[in-house]
């Protein structure tokens, strides 16, 4: 009986939340009860800049110990010691500068997936830049023309580099944003490879298997911890930043059946928003969903990454994996 009640709940809740997000009288007013998503917040990287359009950062790549899950730690390769890397933080318009320096026992560069900027600032090795060598620095210094969720990771050997733990968001907001939901986090889903003797997994291991459909590692983490917690008053909307920062993971998101109303994608805002049960975020995929979960104190409600069959056997033997815990308030 409750889940029929709240299934048809969540389907009146998404016309509800689309009517809520519209409305200015809401604009600044948090309906979450207070610390509601510090169990997996990013840490930002501090602007060092006074000026107010200009983001002025450092960042280093070095070689961190990061613990996933409480026990569980591994030596990663990371942004600024933490995986993901700091959240960045910009507007529409802005200056961005960032001082890299590399301290990890590769040379490797920064990308800045999905942004236009010029080709001198990309990242690409060989082609924008020369990669920066181990002990070397390298300045970006851009305009961020356009609004939405990017990320950020290196374009030498990608797929090793990523899955080792190089990578990070960058939110580009705009101050006309007409989606007035004061609540909202952002949420880099990745996974890692821990081999039995808590090392990172070689980035060729899989064999013929991990050559045909992507190699995918054995923890997955939503920004950076395995199954975080948020809490949620029942029924009130937050906005959700979403990135797959997996090298070749699919995560097919679903909340017990709860409505995604997708607002935006890669592009920024779509033109009309569109609901589903499921979501489906492929690697450097991003997504920007208002979700408005609903359920009683002391009913966790999880969100799970579902199989999702890319053909040729791509489900067998693998398991849905919990990604992370709703748990709600007594709030009404």
């Amino acid at each position: 009986m409750f889940k029929a009640w709240r299934a048809g709940a969540a389907v009146g809740l998404a016309a509800a939340t689309l009517a809520l997000a519209a409305s200015p009288a809401w604009a600044d007013v948090s309906l979450q009860p207070p610390g509601w998503d510090k169990d997996l917040k990013l840490a930002e990287a501090p602007d060092l800049n006074p000026d107010l359009h200009i983001v002025e950062i450092n960042i280093e790549a070095r070689v961190a110990p990061v613990e996933l899950e409480p026990g569980k730690r591994v030596d990663a390769w990371t942004y600024n010691g933490g995986i993901p890397g700091p959240l960045v933080r910009v507007r529409v318009g802005d200056r961005l500068i960032v001082h890299f320096s590399n301290h990890l026992p590769m040379e490797t560069t920064i990308h800045w997936h999905g942004l236009r900027v010029p080709i001198q600032m990309d990242g690409v090795p060989e082609v924008s830049q020369p990669p920066v060598p181990t002990g070397g620095t390298f300045t970006y210094d851009f305009v961020v023309p356009d609004a939405g969720l990017f990320w950020y990771h290196p374009h030498v050997m990608s797929a090793a580099q990523v899955g080792f733990g190089l990578y990070g968001a960058l939110l580009v907001e705009d101050p006309a944003d007409p989606v007035k939901v004061p609540d909202q986090t952002v949420l880099v889903l990745s996974d890692i490879g821990i081999d039995d003797h808590g090392a990172l997994e070689s980035p060729d291991s899989g064999g013929s298997t991990g050559m045909a459909f992507g190699r995918e590692g054995n923890l997955v983490l939503v920004n950076g911890r395995v199954r975080p917690r948020i809490e949620a008053r029942a029924g009130a909307p937050q906005r959700w930043r979403i990135v797959n920062a997996a090298k070749s993971r699919f995560f097919l998101l679903d909340l017990d059946g709860q409505t995604f109303v997708k607002i935006g994608a890669d592009a920024g805002l779509l033109e009309r928003p569109e609901s589903s049960q499921v979501l489906l975020v492929t690697p450097g995929e991003r997504a920007d969903v208002i979700v408005s979960p609903v359920g009683r104190p002391g009913s966790p409600l999880v969100m799970r990454a579902m199989l999702y069959n890319r053909g040729y056997g791509s489900v067998e033997y693998r398991n849905v994996e919990e990604l992370l815990t709703i748990e709600f308030t007594n709030t009404p």
